[in-house]
């Protein structure tokens, strides 16, 4: 809704990221790759707020001491099942939301 474009979200293998389902509808349901890296949502948290105020030159540059540990990627079969759930349940939200 604000015009950017992701074309890979990066995480730590952590809290939601466990659940292969979890992985499987996230992907499928924004269609975007997932890096899962060897940390956890309060590293990646500080990560990111070093690039924001420049301590980092890159992301690259942030991730440079994480390990990839598991990529995953939209599947075209699944992705229409997965959007048509997400939309039901938007239906299903209350209108002031």
């Amino acid at each position: 809704e604000v015009g950017t474009e992701t074309s890979v979200v990066r995480a730590g293998k952590s809290n939601l990221f466990l659940s292969s389902l979890f992985r499987e509808a996230f992907v499928n349901t924004t269609g975007v790759n997932l890096e899962l890296y060897d940390t956890n949502g309060a590293q990646g948290a500080a990560l990111g707020a070093g690039v924001g105020v420049g301590a980092f030159q890159s992301v690259d540059e942030a991730l440079a001491g994480l390990r990839l540990i598991e990529q995953e990627a939209p599947e075209k079969s699944k992705q229409q099942q997965y959007q048509e759930a997400y939309q039901e349940w938007k239906r299903c939200l209350p209108s002031r939301l």
